[in-house]
């Protein structure tokens, strides 16, 4: 088997803060009525409240980061941490372990953050991809099926099942993130459009289709659903959250 290029694997994150993180899953969107977990009752029958919603939200995203580091340790790609926080460097070496390289990122958007990462890294590296974390689990067949992907393609996105895509891997750096609207959910159609204007070679993974934890719905299709394989912290997370709330209503 000829092996891999070498490649870097960014988690883009946020430092775990209340207020700071999972904004919607708290507070819930306009397509849900604003309903979100500040709205859950608790066993005892007394709504959660907007102010313990945030915190066991932090909770919640602070488990996923330290699944996904501990995860992709060791593998035969690079891992790094991509925040526009650096003032949180030292807290976020709790979560990644003290080896993970930083990459700091700034950008009036999500795209422009990343277009920095792509830019800053693909002199450095043949393969580069870029993964949101807002699940506690990446498999590693998609990472592989990435890279196998750039062998013949210039991007590669897998998409999340929010419409939005959670990976976008690149072996040549194209300013392609000027799109309408972020965290939409068209950003994975408007991208593809995009790249066939401009005749970019691209593929689309659509054999994967990934779960972002971005709503109360999202939360409750992963808690009844099977434990996450190497996540113990974000199984036992979740475990001590059923035992609590009542997502019965």
């Amino acid at each position: 088997m000829i092996p891999n290029p070498p490649t870097a694997l960014v988690l883009l994150a946020k430092y775990p803060e209340p207020r700071n993180v999972k904004t919607r899953l708290v507070q819930g969107t306009a397509e849900n009525g604003y309903r979100g977990l500040k709205d859950i009752r608790e066993r005892s029958g007394a709504v959660l409240g907007l102010d313990e919603a945030h915190r066991l939200a932090a909770g919640m995203y602070r488990a996923f980061l330290v699944d996904r580091f501990a995860a992709h340790r060791g593998r035969d790609y690079d891992v790094l941490l991509a925040t526009s926080q650096p003032e949180y460097a030292d807290a976020f070496r709790a979560i990644t372990g003290p080896d993970v390289p930083y990459h700091v990122v700034s950008g009036a958007n999500m795209g422009e953050m990343m277009l920095g990462v792509f830019e800053d890294l693909l002199g450095r590296y043949p393969y580069v991809l870029i993964s949101g974390s807002d699940m506690p689990r990446l498999e590693e067949t998609v990472i592989d099926r990435a890279r196998e992907s750039l062998s013949s393609h210039d991007i590669v996105l897998v998409p999340a099942q929010d419409g939005a895509y959670n990976l976008i891997g690149m072996r040549k750096p194209h300013r392609i993130f000027d799109i309408s609207r972020w965290s939409s959910g068209s950003e994975l159609e408007e991208t593809v459009a995009l790249l066939r204007r401009r005749r970019i070679t691209h593929e689309v993974l659509d054999e994967f289709r990934l779960l972002d934890i971005d709503t109360i719905e999202d939360l409750v299709q992963l808690m009844r659903g099977p434990e996450t394989v190497d996540a113990p912290e974000t199984n036992t997370f979740l475990t001590a959250l059923d035992e609590r709330l009542d997502f019965a209503d």
